[in-house]
């Protein structure tokens, strides 16, 4: 595959609001129970994404703790369901296509977040992606952690604040821990685009974008996705996605603006 973070990959589409389409009672319910209670659903969603072209499927685990599961009464089912989700998401995916254990900001407690990325280490994804992170609290300690639970490579994403907020520094301690991209998710499309041209200084890594909502070759309103595109790789985005609201068909547009998928090696 790819290596991770250096050449652009094509990441895939919301689950959440795929799944509310489809039936699921947010109120009542959470997109990550599905994992159990209607592997089917989920497992169409993965397809739809490999189909439109991504080269990584996310696990159905944004909110997949002990902590967020108790709410529902479904705290013990935590590590059935990512390890569920990564086999779902693996068979959709086959053996060409990275796997990303996700992990949102729901935790609540360190032995939460760390049980998760140990089931999904165990369910055998490729890598970490730590989601919708705030841009005000640590995550180096975080990142320490989950990596020395795991082994696996780690992607971070903030949730923006402001316009022109900074993406924070990782901190200290994180010598060896292989960070492979930082950048923003579930960011509205009209800021997103702009939001790597406002770093003011290097991060040092290459940048993801996910942005929420139709935000590539969905309407004259929008510029063509091949120009878009082309700015952001020159302002070093390498992982290109859709946060709540997106679809395959982002993901299609996606592809069309990057070219054929490429030559495939297993993340380091």
């Amino acid at each position: 595959m790819a290596a991770l973070g250096e050449d652009p990959l094509v990441l895939d589409a919301a689950m959440g609001t795929r799944l509310i389409a489809r039936g699921l009672d947010p109120a009542s319910d959470d997109p990550c129970l599905w994992c159990l209670d209607r592997p089917e659903e989920v497992a169409r969603v993965h397809r739809l994404d490999a189909l439109a072209g991504a080269d990584a499927l996310t696990t159905n685990t944004f909110g997949a703790n002990r902590s967020w599961l108790s709410r529902f009464g479904r705290s013990d089912d935590a590590a059935a369901i990512n390890r569920e989700a990564a086999a779902i998401a693996r068979a959709a995916a086959g053996p060409d296509r990275l796997v990303l254990g996700c992990i949102g900001p729901t935790a609540g407690s360190p032995e939460a977040e760390r049980d998760q990325a140990r089931a999904l280490a165990a369910g055998g994804v490729d890598a970490l992606i730590l989601e919708t992170n705030a841009t005000s609290s640590p995550i180096g300690p975080r990142l320490s952690l989950l990596f020395a639970e795991t082994g696996l490579p780690l992607i971070v994403t903030f949730a923006l604040v402001a316009d022109d907020a900074p993406l924070p520094p990782l901190g200290d301690g994180l010598d060896g821990v292989p960070v492979r991209a930082i950048g923003w998710n579930c960011v509205p499309p009209s800021r997103a685009v702009g939001l790597p041209g406002r770093i003011r200084e290097p991060v040092g890594l290459p940048l993801v974008l996910q942005p929420s909502g139709p935000w590539v070759g969905a309407g004259p309103e929008i510029e063509p996705a091949p120009e878009t595109i082309g700015r952001l790789l020159a302002r070093g985005v390498r992982l290109f996605g859709g946060c709540c609201g997106t679809t395959d068909r982002e993901v299609a547009a996606l592809r069309g603006a990057l070219g054929p998928r490429p030559p495939l090696r297993p993340p380091e």
